[in-house]
């Protein structure tokens, strides 16, 4: 029974099964504190309110719990100022499929009226904008709309939902008028919600046409970016390369883990030595799977593009060649081709020892890819500043599989895929812009309490995160995560662009740059401990193991850790 607008909107995220708001607040949202608290107080917890310190992070929190839970969330922001400091993150969301409601506040009268006691001249001088809120996040949403009265606060709040969780997922962006907030709206009948799990699939005679290529192809390949977003579809991909004997690869940046990197069928992220002499490509949940565009396939191979939105038009520009859209839902489309597949075989006269040769001749690949990664940590073993390739190699001999793994790297993320092979779970972040990997790592953990979560970051992309305000949020609500900083004291990337444009200028030969530095270093372990978060700084290799071990303790313990690990 609504009685102010605080209370209808706590019903209408009910009603869609979102129990989690993220809030960077502004005075505006004091009636949904009310009402909360009301809940509260009767033993009504059914929607948990996390209560951020910047906007950045209340929307990647957001991200992160939607992930990982597998469920829709919501977001309250400050007017007009709230979506312009989130629009990064809701960028990432975008681009990571994530299913948020994102509600920022406006004012309809501006305080301008008989009998207002607010006094808040600020609504007219600085947060208000020609347009309103939504045109400050239009490109970096699925949806957006105006809230103008309590049936339009429904409707929007029931399609937003909806339209969030249709696949492709994506957040949505309400204005809601302070004023409404407040208002005495009485009762009212809340819509029931629409079923949105509906999974597309794709036609039979195309997936008879495509189960043919790839049984009868001499050099298949599998790419894959983020069909592992579902582990359904990881099972899936697994039982279709194991039935054509069909290698796999993940692109050089996967959102995440795709297929199991101790499979002998892996080969590894972003190998165009096999794509090269492919015949037929399966790419299957991919953005970018090689790079550039028109550089392959090469052969006149065929390409068959499975995805919930084959032709990405989100994106201005796509270039990538292929003979077979398939739209549907990842996992289902596979299942029915895996089906097609099986009724093709038995009707193919093909004997099975193609598949077994291609098993034997790919395992032996993977097998020397395996054996040189290790000879090449080992090499490292001693090296100070620490390699990166020998933390990962230790890191995963550590820390358990099970953890959900955030990665924000640019330079050090190709060590994590080649080494990091027990890990089960991957999210990259740092596609949508850096800066949101702290708050993704804090909504995935309130997801799955029980689940080790850790965050891998450069000290570029520490910098760009809101750091204060994420270690106090788990500091706050006691959400133990480890944090490994890899630091080598720079923002890399920016010195390898620079040397690619210009390999024999000034800034090369002279071995300066600009923008790339960080100088001096920051005391991040201090930092750190500011909020009873454990820290280490790691310099010496032999240091890694016994530092890794602390920390499991420590987190075992339900404290937070920070690794500063000095590398390379």
């Amino acid at each position: 029974m609504a009685e102010h607008g605080g209370d209808l909107l706590l019903d209408l995220f009910s009603s869609h099964d979102i129990d989690h708001i993220f809030c960077s607040p502004g005075t505006e949202w004091a009636p949904v504190w009310e009402s909360l608290l009301k809940r509260y107080d009767s033993g009504d917890r059914s929607i948990e309110y996390i209560n951020c310190r910047h906007e950045i992070l209340a929307v990647a929190a957001a991200l992160g719990y939607a992930k990982s839970s597998r469920k829709p969330s919501a977001v309250l922001l400050h007017a007009n100022v709230g979506p312009l400091h989130g629009a990064m993150a809701m960028r990432a969301a975008l681009l990571t499929r994530a299913p948020i409601v994102i509600c920022s506040a406006y004012s309809s009268d501006f305080g301008d009226y008989e009998g207002n006691m607010s006094h808040e001249s600020h609504w007219i001088s600085r947060l208000s904008d020609i347009g309103g809120p939504t045109t400050l996040v239009k490109p970096y949403v699925k949806w957006t709309n105006t809230v103008t009265s309590k049936q339009t606060l429904i409707d929007s709040i029931n399609r937003g939902a909806q339209i969030a969780q249709a696949d492709p997922c994506g957040p949505v962006f309400l204005a809601i008028p302070k004023e409404l907030m407040a208002e005495d709206l009485g009762s009212a009948n809340l819509p029931s919600s629409v079923n949105v799990s509906v999974k597309t699939q794709p036609a039979c005679d195309d997936l008879t046409e495509m189960a043919s290529l790839l049984v009868e192809s001499k050099n298949p390949l599998i790419i894959t970016e983020y069909a592992g977003e579902n582990p359904g579809s990881v099972n899936r991909l697994v039982e279709l390369a194991e039935l054509l004997s069909i290698p796999v690869t993940e692109t050089s940046s996967p959102v995440f883990t795709s297929f199991p990197k101790k499979h002998p069928l892996f080969q590894g992220n972003g190998d165009t030595e096999i794509l090269a002499r492919a015949d037929v490509v399966l790419v299957v949940g991919s953005t970018t799977p090689w790079f550039p565009p028109s550089a392959y396939p090469k052969n006149n191979a065929k390409v068959i593009v499975l995805d919930e939105d084959p032709l990405k038009v989100r994106l201005p520009y796509d270039g990538y060649r292929s003979n077979f859209h398939v739209v549907g839902d990842i996992e289902q489309s596979l299942i029915q081709l895996i089906g097609a597949v099986g009724n093709c075989l038995e009707n193919n006269a093909k004997p099975n020892s193609l598949y077994q040769q291609r098993l034997e001749r790919y395992t032996t690949r993977h097998n020397q890819m395996a054996k040189q990664a290790l000879a090449e940590a080992k090499a490292d073993k001693s090296l100070k500043p620490i390699s990166p390739k020998w933390f990962h190699y230790v890191a995963n001999q550590i820390l358990p599989g099970n953890a959900i793994s955030i990665v924000e790297t640019l330079t050090h993320s190709r060590h994590f895929y080649r080494y990091m092979t027990e890990s089960q779970t991957l999210f990259r972040c740092s596609g949508g812009g850096l800066g949101s990997g702290m708050g993704i790592a804090i909504g995935a953990k309130i997801a799955s309490p029980d689940t080790p979560v850790i965050f891998y970051v450069g000290d570029g992309s520490f910098n760009y995160n809101p750091v204060l305000a994420g270690l106090g949020l788990c500091q706050e609500y006691k959400l133990p995560i480890l944090t490994v900083i890899f630091n080598n004291g720079r923002y890399a990337a920016m010195g390898i662009g620079h040397r690619s444009l210009f390999p024999d200028g000034w800034a090369a030969t002279h071995d300066s740059y600009l923008g790339v530095d960080i100088t001096p270093q920051p005391d991040y372990v201090k930092i750190a401990e500011a909020f009873d978060t454990y820290a280490e700084k790691i310099e010496d290799p032999a240091g890694i193991e016994p530092a890794l071990k602390r920390a499991l303790k420590k987190l075992a313990d339900g404290k937070s850790v920070l690794l500063d690990v000095i590398t390379s």
